[in-house]
């Protein structure tokens, strides 16, 4: 099955073609050319994008300030929007690749039109498939981003189907759900606009310069937090608040945890330029300064990790951690000893000291009775199975656990049986979950999602993430085999496959991919891998490294 870059049967696209694989810049003849480098005059467009979007944003959101500003009227903000589609038009990979800074705010929505409020992350996609979709019917074939359906189908590969299936699980979920309406909303915030991104990625982006800003885009939104987070703990500390009774910083989320979860899909991204191999001798990430300036930017995130005093995932950068050293060990037989001697020093800590780690665990953020957040999931996780037991195959609807797991405000729902565990049906011991009935989710994603979308969604999921880490072992394989590989392509490789251990180690406690910012991550982590695979041209099958064979 032929695979093209770009469509070569029209004139003129050959020209296109030069300069998009460059980045994308004006000819050189242009008026704008002759003013600006090229390297400026990206990070001024970027920087367009970036500031109109945000005033658009924050003007008229009342939910971000109480000044004049934040209570502007709809209608008045329309000029930033319009703004940022029109540098959307000129340079659209550009807008879809800088999407993930928007994704923190998505709990403080803006009111778009009448009573609809939306997140930044939906207004900059859905403005951005505007300005695409009417760039394509106006330019027709000569736009320099067309894919043909075959070429979609050789891009996605076998998580095609699985893909779809997840989706259609999903919307199916929305149909037998009981609120129906938070189920359509989260099928719409959760899956379907993740999945569209995708889409619009994988038709607009296709240099090197495209999937590097992306994650770096990525990285930049964990950097915004953690700098809110540490504006935060400054603050507690000019409020008098000492360093012991210091409450868990959670920026711009309900919960530190939240915060921790986004870390885990972006800290890995700047560990991983610390920890890569050398791959070539050369250039910018051969360099010491490379790793000093890594070192320097991921200080923040990890500071403002140990203020959240999360966990899961703490375990989970540290699992992300021994995945870079892992990825990072050459020789398979040091790599097997390592593993070994690892997993035995695990081993012994675990026996020596067996009754202080399990008191740890059970004991962490306990509650007035006594009653820690680990002994809270193990019934959590009993209410899901009991959940799973009575609707394995179909699930109860995305974002309908509440309705099913007990009397709160949220769902108001007395007519329907719930597995509310406040009491151990043993012992009749409190569980401590009597007094949080409003646990929005069962605190494991493979629960989460087969309560959700039932068996064929879970499977589905399971099918991505098994195609996920056997692609990115084929893409690391490849390029270690080459004996100049492309540097930015290892890290980009290293960094997906660490942000991706990060959130699976998390997900087991928490829910790491099923809340909107989240869901975008995860797929902006598929969607980096798919564009690996074609810049390192590594096939789906066999050892062919020609791009038709793909």
């Amino acid at each position: 099955m032929s695979e093209k870059v770009l469509p070569s049967n029209v004139p003129e696209i050959g020209v296109q073609r030069e300069r998009l694989a460059r980045g994308g810049e004006p000819a050189p003849g242009s008026p704008t050319a002759r003013a600006l480098s090229p390297f400026w005059l990206d990070r001024l467009l970027e920087a367009g994008l970036v500031l109109s979007m945000a005033l658009y944003y924050c003007a008229g959101n009342s939910h971000l300030g109480s000044g004049p500003f934040f209570h502007l009227s709809p209608l008045a903000t329309l000029p930033f929007l319009f703004v940022f589609m029109i540098l959307c038009w000129y340079r659209p990979a550009m807008a879809v690749a800088l999407l993930p800074l928007s994704l923190p705010v998505y709990l403080q929505q803006k009111t778009v039109i009448s009573h609809y409020s939306f997140s930044a992350a939906e207004i900059g996609l859905w403005s951005c498939v505007a300005v695409i979709v009417i760039q394509a019917l106006v330019r027709r074939q000569h736009w320099p981003y067309w894919l043909s359906g075959s070429e979609l189908r050789a891009r996605l590969g076998p998580l095609l189907w699985p893909i779809l299936l997840f989706l259609g699980a999903a919307a199916f979920s929305v149909v037998i759900a009981y609120n129906r309406t938070v189920a359509l909303r989260a099928f719409r915030e959760e899956v379907f606009d993740p999945l569209v991104y995708l889409l619009l990625a994988l038709y607009c982006l296709r240099t090197r310069q495209d999937l590097v800003r992306l994650l770096l885009a990525l990285f930049a939104t964990g950097l915004l937090i953690a700098f809110l987070g540490i504006g935060q703990y400054l603050d507690l500390l000019a409020r008098g608040a000492s360093l012991s009774d210091i409450p868990r910083i959670n920026t711009v989320y309900g919960s530190a945890n939240s915060v921790g979860l986004l870390f885990d899909y972006t800290l890995p991204l700047g560990l991983a330029l610390m920890l890569m191999p050398r791959v070539t001798t050369s250039g910018f990430l051969a360099s010491w300064r490379c790793r000093l300036l890594a070192l320097a930017l991921c200080l923040p995130l990890v500071f403002v990790l140990y203020l959240t005093r999360s966990g899961g995932a703490w375990a989970a950068c540290a699992g992300a951690v021994i995945f870079l050293i892992a990825c990072a060990i050459a020789d398979r037989r040091l790599l097997l000893i390592c593993g070994l001697g690892l997993m035995l020093l695990a081993g012994l800590g675990l026996l020596c000291f067996h009754s202080t780690i399990s008191s740890y665990l059970l004991e962490r953020h306990a509650n007035a009775q006594g009653i820690g957040t680990l002994t809270k999931r193990l019934y959590l996780w009993e209410s899901a199975l009991h959940m799973i037991k009575d609707s394995p195959v179909t699930g109860y609807g995305l974002d309908n656990w509440l309705c099913h797991y007990s009397l709160n405000n949220v769902c108001h729902s007395t007519n329907l049986y719930h597995y509310w565990i406040t009491t151990d049906p043993q012992t009749h011991r409190p569980t401590g979950l009597r007094y949080e009935p409003d646990l929005s989710h069962p605190h494991n994603i493979f629960l989460q999602i087969w309560v959700s979308v039932g068996t064929v969604g879970l499977l589905a999921f399971l099918a991505v993430l098994v195609f996920f880490f056997w692609l990115l072992f084929r893409i690391l394989a490849r390029l270690y085999r080459q004996a100049e590989a492309d540097p930015w392509l290892v890290w980009g490789a290293l960094s997906i496959g660490g942000a991706m251990v990060a959130a699976l180690v998390q997900g087991m406690v928490d829910s790491s991919v099923l809340e909107q910012d989240l869901a975008f991550c995860f797929w902006i982590l598929v969607l980096a891998l798919l564009l690996l695979r074609v810049l390192s041209k590594t096939p789906w099958r066999g050892q062919s490294a020609s791009v038709g064979a793909m």
